[in-house]
Parts: structure tokens; sequence; C-alpha cells
């Protein structure tokens, strides 16, 4: 199998199985690979698997067969402490429930991950800082989330993804709690960060509107099995 030129997400066969008292098959040999730099979106009904595939590439699932390559490595023969530092570095993850701190500030939870990467002060500063102007939320920094709107928390949320310009961002249903005016300004602010940074942004999400600010839409189910050209 030759590598695409590039290409910064390979998948080969991907598959999980949740295990229980009945097991689930989340994913079934899927095929993808997204090159460095573009923005995707992973379409499909709900319980199709696409928060699984999110979790699998930020290495939050370890996948029941089948290969992830990023940057031209096999991310699943990572160990715990590589997997850890594989999270911190090349992925920045967007949560529909946005998956903030709301006992810290807005500021506290922009700088929590670059704190993970002992950056110096005047470094989170300076990026809080860029990122809370890009993102239009700065006269929220010294507020709690919980006094902010949704689309007010999923921007935050975002500034949090992108805190160590990480050079892939994950949207998993990213405007799924909020209204489809607000929805716009969202993915308007993330599509246009991703292409400042030139930062490769993979959002999961059934909800159309979505393919407006991407590049290549995908439907998950029809990426099973699907062979390699």
């Amino acid at each position: 199998m030759s590598r695409r030129k590039n290409t910064i997400i390979e998948i080969s066969e991907l598959s999980h199985v949740y295990k229980g008292k009945i097991e689930t098959t989340a994913l079934s040999g899927v095929n993808l690979n997204v090159k460095k730099g573009e923005r995707l979106v992973v379409r499909g009904k709900s319980g199709v698997g696409k928060t699984t595939l999110l979790h699998c590439i930020a290495g939050i699932l370890r996948p029941t067969k089948g290969r992830i390559s990023v940057n031209n490595q096999d991310i699943l023969q990572y160990n715990e402490n590589q997997l850890a530092d594989y999270r911190c570095k090349t992925v920045g993850l967007i949560y529909q429930s946005y998956n903030l701190a709301y006992f810290l500030t807005v500021k506290e939870n922009i700088e929590f991950p670059m704190l993970l990467m002992d950056k110096k002060q005047d470094e989170r500063d300076k990026r809080i800082e860029e990122l809370a102007e890009f993102l239009e939320i700065s006269r929220y920094l010294n507020q709690k989330p919980e006094f902010l709107s949704g689309g007010e928390q999923q921007r935050v949320a975002i500034a949090l993804a992108l805190a160590n310009n990480p050079p892939i961002v994950l949207a998993d249903e990213p405007t799924g709690n909020i209204d489809i005016e607000t929805a716009e300004t969202v993915y308007t602010h993330l599509s246009h960060m991703c292409q400042i940074y030139d930062t490769t942004l993979v959002i999961a999400s059934h909800d159309p509107n979505a393919s407006k600010f991407a590049e290549r839409e995908v439907n998950l189910t029809e990426l099973e099995f699907q062979k390699k050209k």
C-alpha cells in the first residue's frame, strides 16, 4: 500500500467492537486518508460510529483491529505515556457537551492544556489573548463558563482545543447543543481558525450545515470495507 503525499492521518481496516453482555460493532473495516490542512466532515446517522472513530484517532479508544497512522507513526503501537503525550501535542478534541471545567474561569480552561506542556507564563498569556480575540470571547476570560451561552461555551471549547496549536483538531458534533444561527457562527470561527493555523480539521456531524465549512465530505458507512485506491 503506497502512502499518499501530504497525508497526515491514514486509517486502514479500522474496526471497533464494544464488549459487554451484548457486543456492539461500532466500526467495521473503515479506510480513510486525511491530508494535512484539510477540513473534512464525516457524516452519518446517530449511532453509526462517528464518535468512536474520532476517539480512536484521538488515542482515547484502542480499536479492536486495524491501523491508525498519524504523521507516519502508528499510534496503536504507543504505550500509555506516549498516548498522553500524543493527545497533548498532536490532537485537540472538541466535544458536543463542551467538556469545560466549570470551577475554572474561561482563561484558566484555555490555559490548562498549556500548563500540561510546561509553557511559560508569557507564552500562555499571549496564546490566550490571541485565541480569545479571534474567537470573540475576550470579555469572558475572567468569567466561569456556566454564565456563558451555549455558543459562547463552544467557542471556549474551540480555544481550549487549539491552545497548544495541535496539527489536528477533531470536533464531535460541535453544534449539537446549540441553535442553527449560533451553529453557523461556531462553524465559521472553527473553520477560520483552522485555516489560519493550517490545522487539519475532522468534524463528525449529522448536521448538513457542517459541509458548507469543509472541503470534503464522507459518509462513514460508505468508508467501511472501502478499498484503498
